[in-house]
């Protein structure tokens, strides 16, 4: 042998080491999240309506089968972790990757209910599972498949789990949910009103952030301009990891962002959290069949992660967050009182009815809870949960092995791999039929093929076997029979349903034959509230005069130039005046100006709150909507919704 083979073979061989070395390291993710769990923490609350729930979770469950080759290309072309190129064969284990983020999903969004079930008052946590569709334009989207986000939530969450669709990625640095390894994405965000200054988004992982942003930008105007037309909110938002895939890296605008480490600065943005590969315990992983009750997951990422929600619903106003979405509920029993609570009217007569709206609402919101409980036990604490710590575990003791392999890092174990290269790459190699029968290089070359080799796995690999097992296991848990008490001023009734749709027939029946609905256009639809900025007046939900807004209640204006102003309060001659709040949105802006507190004809002027995109808010005094300096925060008037 030469010198020139020798010196080829000493190279191949010390790259070999560094890069099972190297793969060692990587495999290993980080240990814990940026988010820390805080064990004595409580949530205040201090809203004044039941009907509302304070987290909902929308995760992907399955995928309809006319989306799978949509939903398998983009997962590909739009992966997280750098672009790549495959071939027909690599696609294959690409699309099983593409299976497993949704048969993790569905397992991971289980521990982070059961957190907050835990952790939040009693029937209080929805599931929201979607199935992935092919919407009208034949794009990739969502929709829900139980009714939760019907119901009024404080703050929503979307979860997902995400790996890298190269297989032979699997021990680099790229994101990975695989064995004891996670990668979890999530999005928190809510009405406009909780965070008018970034369109009700509160926190997204990094590569959803834009997707997110544009999301909640669309939901909140599509909500506007349905108020405006007199229809009930019809617009479903769909899952932002399904946004994503669907667009891709969109355009970056300029965001009003800051990173975890800033969370408790007051600043309005967007928390923007990383992407992180964690590593679970593995000692915790090692008994996930023998043990249900250990869950690594909750103690490396959820247990955190719950608490950074915790303090965002602690420091925010529940009735605030959940107004309008509390007003598309009671449309769905009776337009006109949907329209009778933006007018803020308390009269015996609507008051009477919206008691009987909320306790109905409240009521679905019951029946709801009994359904994601269900949804839970089936999931992960039946049949379906174990296959999943089984195909868990199993990845995880390939991935020890593999670990074990790159720590060994002597001669035999780089000669193996050496001359594994030489018969697959050069194919020449006449000794390679006895390496290839070694158990060192049988569990190299099963290894190098993971993804595709994993029986467990396997299983799961086609969609439609998926989707099947999924409703299949699930049908039972979500359409057992629920009774649900309601309880609405003197009287007490009981409604018993197996699915919502039956639960919510008796739910209107209830209303309809107890209270007489609220005569349509009680308020004139014709009513205007103006802005002294723009030339398009608006409508204004409440008491009219001459044609123009008066007293208390809501006016939205959304001109043709794609202005947006929005105010909750009182009124004189269609302005605003006397205490309350405005959303203001000029055309082509990032996120809006939040004011509440004085006004008079129309603009702020007293003492006010002010709120806008990346700055901290800040009480200021106000004469005719300019700035007039610092004020004293114990004479701001708060709006009461």
């Amino acid at each position: 042998m030469g010198r020139n083979t020798h010196f080829i073979m000493i190279t191949l061989l010390l790259g070999a080491i560094l890069g099972l070395s190297g793969c060692a390291g990587t495999a290993r993710g980080i240990k814990s999240s940026v988010y820390q769990h805080d064990a004595g923490q409580s949530l205040v609350d201090v809203s004044t309506s039941q009907a509302d729930a304070m987290v909902t979770i929308r995760y992907p469950a399955i995928v309809h089968e006319d989306a799978l080759p949509a939903y398998y290309r983009s997962f590909e072309q739009h992966s997280i972790g750098g672009a790549l190129d495959l071939d027909n064969r690599m696609r294959q284990d690409s699309d099983r990757i593409a299976q497993t983020v949704i048969a993790k999903s569905n397992y991971y969004a289980m521990s982070l209910f059961r957190e907050f079930r835990d952790k939040l008052p009693e029937q209080s946590v929805l599931l929201s599972p979607h199935i992935i569709i092919l919407d009208d334009q034949n794009s990739l989207s969502s929709r829900p498949l139980l009714a939760s986000e019907e119901i009024p939530s404080v703050v929503t969450i979307d979860f997902n789990v995400y790996s890298y669709p190269d297989p032979r990625e699997m021990m680099n640095s790229e994101p990975l949910t695989f064995g004891d390894i996670v990668t979890p994405m999530f999005v928190v965000h809510s009405n406009r009103w909780l965070r008018p200054s970034t369109n009700g988004l509160l926190l997204s992982s990094q590569p959803l952030v834009v997707s997110a942003w544009n999301q909640s930008e669309r939901q909140a105007d599509m909500q506007a301009l349905n108020r405006l037309e007199n229809k009930v909110f019809e617009f479903q938002r769909p899952l932002d990891f399904v946004s994503f895939l669907h667009h891709g890296y969109e355009g970056s605008p300029d965001l009003p962002l800051k990173s975890a480490a800033q969370s408790g600065r007051g600043v309005a943005a967007v928390e923007v959290h990383p992407l992180e590969k964690i590593r679970m315990n593995s000692d915790s992983v090692a008994v996930l069949t023998r043990d249900h009750s250990v869950d690594p997951f909750a103690e490396d990422f959820v247990k955190g992660a719950a608490t950074r929600v915790v303090n965002a619903l602690n420091d925010t106003d529940h009735d605030r967050a959940t107004f309008f979405g509390r007003q598309i509920a009671l449309s769905r029993f009776d337009p006109a009182l949907g329209e009778a609570f933006l007018s803020l009217s308390r009269s015996e007569d609507i008051r009477a009815r919206l008691q009987m709206g909320e306790a109905l609402i409240s009521a679905e919101k019951k029946f709801l809870a009994a359904q994601s409980q269900g949804l839970y036990e089936g999931t992960y604490e039946g049949v379906y949960g174990d296959q999943m710590r089984q195909m868990i575990s199993a990845e995880y003791r390939m991935l020890e092995d593999r670990r074990d392999l790159a720590r060994a890092q002597n001669w035999s174990t780089a000669m193996a791999v050496v001359a594994m290269a030489g018969a697959v790459y050069a194919g020449s190699n006449s000794n390679s039929s006895n390496f290839l029968h070694s158990r060192t290089a049988s569990n190299v070359m099963m290894l190098s093929s993971i993804w595709a080799m994993n029986s467990a796995m396997s299983n799961y690999a086609e969609s439609k076997t998926v989707g099947e097992n999924f409703l299949v296991q699930m049908a039972p848990a979500i359409n057992r029979q629920v009774s649900v008490q309601i309880e609405w001023l003197e009287s007490r009734e009981e409604i018993t349903a197996r699915d919502f749709q039956e639960f919510r027939s008796q739910t209107m029946a209830l209303y309809q034959r107890s209270v007489r609905s609220v005569s349509a256009h009680t308020f004139d639809p014709a009513c205007e509230f103006r802005h002294p900025d723009l030339d398009q007046g608006g409508r204004w939900f409440g008491l009219c005069r001459d044609g123009l807004g008066f007293s208390s209640g809501y006016g939205l204006i959304a001109d043709d130039d794609g202005n947006f102003v929005e105010f909750v309060g009182s009124a004189e001659s269609g302005l605003a005046a006397g205490t309350g709040a405005m959303i203001v949105r000029p055309s082509g802006e990032i996120g809006a100006s939040y004011y509440e507190g004085d006004f008079s004809q129309g603009l702020p002027n007293g003492v006010i709150l002010v709120e806008e995109p990346g700055r901290k808010s800040r009480v200021r005094k106000f004469r005719a909507g300019s700035d007039a300096g610092a004020a004293d925060a114990d004479q701001l008037q708060r709006l009461q919704f």
